[in-house]
């Protein structure tokens, strides 16, 4: 299969992407027990509510990204998104987290 300029080093041969495995804490039975907990208490997506959206939340989300807040188990820092939002914020988190460790 052609790699594509922006395919990167993610494409595989047989045409799947490999992703890099996420931070360990987000592995552990402690993370995945709040982050249920926390979804059924909080079902709807926050960022499509602010949109006047009512749309199912799949993903607990840290409002500060946890490399900047420090606290990965803050539940005043959490909140539910849909995988949309989640992505999209992923996008602009990935800048700050940047600019932070920039100035660290």
């Amino acid at each position: 299969m052609k790699r594509l300029a922006w395919d990167g080093e993610r494409r595989q041969d047989d045409g799947s992407y490999k992703r890099e495995r996420s931070a360990d804490p987000y592995h552990t039975s402690r993370w995945t027990r709040l982050s249920r907990a926390w979804r059924m208490m909080h079902p709807l997506c926050e960022e499509c509510k602010r949109r006047g959206i009512i749309k199912a939340g799949e993903v607990t989300d840290h409002i500060i990204p946890w490399p900047v807040c420090q606290d990965f188990y803050d539940e005043n820092n959490l909140q539910t998104l849909c995988k949309d939002c989640n992505h999209a914020k992923g996008q602009r988190d990935k800048k700050l987290i940047q600019s932070y460790k920039a100035r660290q």
